[in-house]
């Protein structure tokens, strides 16, 4: 009897599996299987086995297994130098490259041992302890836009209906941010009361001109005029910035450019047009188109710079979802014609089964030595959806001789990759945001670390709810506290949330009684709203503990012996139809009704979180 594949592979007969192969014994055998011998062969350290099932087998090195692994990650468990040389040198497989979860082949080396990870490391070139990862600002944050004076990198992104709005944050190394102020505190000087989840403050940019930080952005209302331009500036990035003007200008996503001569522009989409500005911020013309795009679907998010003669326009499009990339055009005159760059799109991932998609509308930085990097949108996959919403990641631009780009070598958003800059770490501090209020309206930080919440409307009142948010940062999370209403009247309730907008959330909650407090669970679904008791506390006290690992949630009570285990589908950028889809899942403290409640020994982690 003919010994199967796996057998031959473990024996190293090779004579007698090229026989077998050459015969066409195994013709019939179906891909995914013969797949399944190039990946023994690679976890066993065969190399010899493996370069003649590639050799054989067409198509064989472009697969991947269940968990998007390539050969190099199975060649790297094995910490075979021969096996994995040949996949790097002879298939071109990349060590930076991540599965579906991130994983790349430096990881798994790592994993098997020093010996493994330093053979590996020295064949690819690249040292594990001298790469970051991607995102490299973690849980909503879109729309990056970048700007260096000096050695201090500053950023804005997109916030929608988020107060305090526009998060500026600083970082000398590009990796280790932190966030150092806000355009907007007030809800009321930003224009966002009663502004849907979505709509608000869209796709912002930061410049720095004449010692002073510009920030320009689009106020998307739901009711006429639908979208409008704020301006304003600021001598220096936390603040304070002035009172902000709104230009009548259609279109979304602004940008400034000045030109050599000082003469500053307002870039908008749709495609590119610009607007002459004045130093103070005003119109002094009308939009006039210069570039409508490479594919011309859904161009947007325009960014304008000169360089070496050349003004490059850079322009995200295919819209925000999985089709979402970067294109572009340069020309010698500013109003053009422009040329589109033979490489377009210069950034994008379209794979569906890639860890990182969406990657696109970003922005150019030249660092002091002459490189250059660039920041970008991207989103993460958790079971094809994008739970943590629209991220911001880095990777390295280069030039070729003709004067292009390429981002990351025109291969797509990288999950690791080699630093830029040395370290320079920062306090990692996220802030308290709500929807449409200020939290310091509602909530106040006591001495003793404990955080006392108001009670407001319920969550998908679009004007008063009172919830405080942090982004979800990693696909597994855990939030628990010491949840007290006592100070609360009959039938009120607080808790901990999982918020996405006014029409996607949900609370774990202590509703108060007059025997003691019932637990609940609260679950909207767009117009849908489900309510389930968990159990019953004799007091008006409990602990909750809130977890997700993915898509899976987990509610639960110790004192009221309750859980409650469920799926959040509706937390994420593709799950609920209807609405702006833009942000991404926020974790946090709520309170509706009257009184206020309490929240104690709060803990937060995010990452790895099993116990």
């Amino acid at each position: 009897m003919e010994a199967a594949p796996e057998r031959l592979i473990e024996a190293g007969a090779r004579e007698t599996l090229e026989r077998s192969l050459h015969d066409g014994k195994y013709a019939a055998v179906p891909g995914p299987v013969k797949t399944g011998w190039a990946y023994h062969a690679a976890r066993l350290g065969k190399a010899d086995m493996l370069r003649l099932l590639v050799e054989r087998c067409h198509g064989m090195p472009l697969e991947k297994d269940a968990q998007g692994r390539s050969l190099l990650h199975a060649a790297a468990a094995s910490g075979d130098r021969e096996t994995m040389a040949f996949v790097l040198q002879v298939l071109g497989m990349d060590a930076l490259t991540g599965d579906d979860q991130g994983i790349t082949p430096l990881d798994i080396a790592a994993k098997t041992g020093k010996e493994a990870l330093n053979t590996l490391e020295a064949l690819c070139g690249v040292r594990l302890s001298e790469c970051y990862r991607n995102p490299v600002l973690r849980g909503f944050r879109p729309d990056p836009s970048i700007v260096r004076v000096e050695k201090d990198y500053y950023m804005v992104n997109s916030s929608f209906a988020m107060v305090p709005a526009l998060p500026i944050s600083h970082s000398r190394d590009l990796v280790h941010w932190e966030t150092i102020g806000h355009v907007f505190t007030d809800p009321d000087t930003a224009r966002l009361r009663s502004v849907p989840g979505g709509y608000g403050y869209w796709a912002p940019d930061i410049s720095y001109y004449k010692g002073r930080f510009w920030v320009v952005a689009t106020l998307r209302a739901p009711a006429v005029p639908v979208r409008t331009q704020m301006i304003t500036s600021a001598p220096t990035p936390q603040g304070p910035w002035d009172t902000p003007k709104f230009l009548d200008v259609d279109g979304i996503d602004p940008s400034i450019f000045t030109d050599d001569d000082g003469k500053r522009y307002l870039v908008t989409n749709i495609g590119a047009q610009l607007t002459p500005l004045s130093d103070e911020g005003d119109l002094l013309g009308t939009p006039r188109m210069i570039w409508y795009g490479w594919n011309r679907i859904k161009s947007e998010g325009p960014h304008l710079m000169k360089k070496d003669g050349w003004y490059y326009l850079f322009l995200a499009e295919g819209g925000t979802g999985p089709d979402h990339v970067e294109s572009c055009a340069r020309s010698r005159s500013l109003y053009g014609p422009y040329e589109s760059c033979p490489f377009n799109p210069i950034l994008g991932k379209r794979e569906e089964e890639a860890y990182i998609r969406r990657g696109g509308h970003g922005k150019p930085v030249e660092l002091p030595d002459g490189r250059w990097a660039f920041v970008y949108l991207c989103g993460r996959q958790v079971e094809g959806k994008t739970l943590m919403g629209r991220e911001t990641a880095l990777d390295p631009l280069e030039w070729t001789p003709d004067g292009w780009p390429m981002v990351n070598q025109l291969k797509g958003p990288s999950c690791l990759q080699k630093k830029l800059l040395p370290d320079a770490p920062v306090e990692q501090r996220e802030p308290w945001v709500c929807p449409r209020l200020s939290p310091e309206s509602f909530s106040r930080l006591e001495p003793d670390g404990s955080v006392r919440v108001r009670g407001g409307a319920e969550l998908s009142d679009p004007d008063d709810a009172h919830a405080l948010l942090h982004r979800l940062r990693e696909a597994d999370a855990v939030l628990e506290a010491a949840v007290d209403i006592r100070q609360m009247e009959a039938g009120s309730f607080a808790g901990l949330t999982g918020y996405y907008d006014e029409r996607s959330y949900f609370v774990l909650g202590l509703r108060k009684t007059a025997q003691g407090a019932d637990v609940v669970l609260w679950q909207r679904i767009g117009n849908e709203e489900t309510e389930e008791t968990l159990g019953r506390v004799p007091g008006w006290q409990a602990r909750l503990r809130m977890e997700c690992h993915g898509l899976a949630f987990m509610a639960s009570c110790g004192e009221a012996n309750g859980t409650k285990t469920f799926r959040a589908e509706y937390l994420t950028d593709e799950g609920l139809a209807g609405g702006k889809r833009f942000s991404g899942a926020l974790l946090g403290l709520a309170a509706v009704g009257a009184g206020q409640a309490v929240f104690r020994n709060i803990r937060e982690e995010m990452g790895d979180v099993r116990d």
